[in-house]
């Protein structure tokens, strides 16, 4: 995870986030989540860090996987973390706008990002009262319940 508070950073990642450039820019922070890019330095780090039980996991689960599947699981690792951090911020009273909407290579490239690539990032701060955006001031469309849930 990266926290990227100063200006003159935040706006060169703005320059490369399409259309979320207002959104980075009116933010008090953008956190950019990034998966390790190279299986070998995530290896090397549950070897490091972690129980026997999960360097175990790894050799007998996801080691024998081709690499790409590895790098895909890497990914869904770092997704399943996004659900927790937008829960915490909204626990706390801080709005957040999660961002696919980015030049991934660029953000790599204007962070520095070494042995990690960016997947994503999230704008957080205060809402603007005034913003026309709120749910409250103009709804959001939404599917009804039935539509995207299945009960059985």
């Amino acid at each position: 995870f990266t926290f990227v508070s100063e200006g003159e950073l935040k706006n060169k990642l703005a320059e490369v986030s399409f259309f979320n450039e207002p959104k980075i820019k009116n933010a008090s922070h953008l956190v950019v989540f990034s998966a390790i890019s190279e299986v070998s330095l995530f290896e090397q780090q549950i070897k490091e860090n972690l129980p026997e039980g999960s360097v175990a996991y790894f050799n007998s689960f996801l080691k024998p996987l081709p690499e790409t599947e590895i790098k895909s699981w890497l990914t869904n690792q770092v997704y399943l973390s996004l659900g927790f951090f937008l829960s915490a911020c909204a626990s706390m009273g801080i709005d957040s706008t999660p961002m696919e909407g980015i030049e991934t290579k660029k953000y790599d490239q204007i962070l520095g990002l070494n042995g990690y690539s960016s997947l994503f990032a999230v704008a957080i701060g205060y809402r603007d009262q005034e913003d026309a955006n709120q749910p409250l001031i103009k709804p959001k469309f939404r599917l009804d319940l039935n539509q995207v849930v299945q009960t059985v």
